[in-house]
């Protein structure tokens, strides 16, 4: 196993999140991430970095653009 994994606590650490949120978006399937130990609920949870970094990427809002383009002045006279 690459020595570079982050356990679940460092992983909420740097997405800024609590670990609950960490297990349960691993829970969900939408983290990848690795179960070392058995199968179902037990054994510890490890996340690559690069993994890490991929949900970040895929969860990134783009803004909208507005509906029209700005007024600007407007000459009433």
């Amino acid at each position: 196993m690459p020595g570079n994994m982050l356990s679940v606590r460092e992983a909420a650490r740097a997405m800024g999140v609590s670990p609950a949120l960490v297990y349960q978006l691993c829970a969900e399937g939408m983290l990848p991430h690795y179960r070392l130990g058995g199968r179902g609920r037990r054994g510890k949870i490890v996340i690559d970095p690069a993994e890490l970094d991929a949900y970040f990427r895929a969860r990134r809002v783009e803004p909208e653009a507005p509906p029209h383009p700005p007024l600007g002045h407007i000459s009433l006279g």
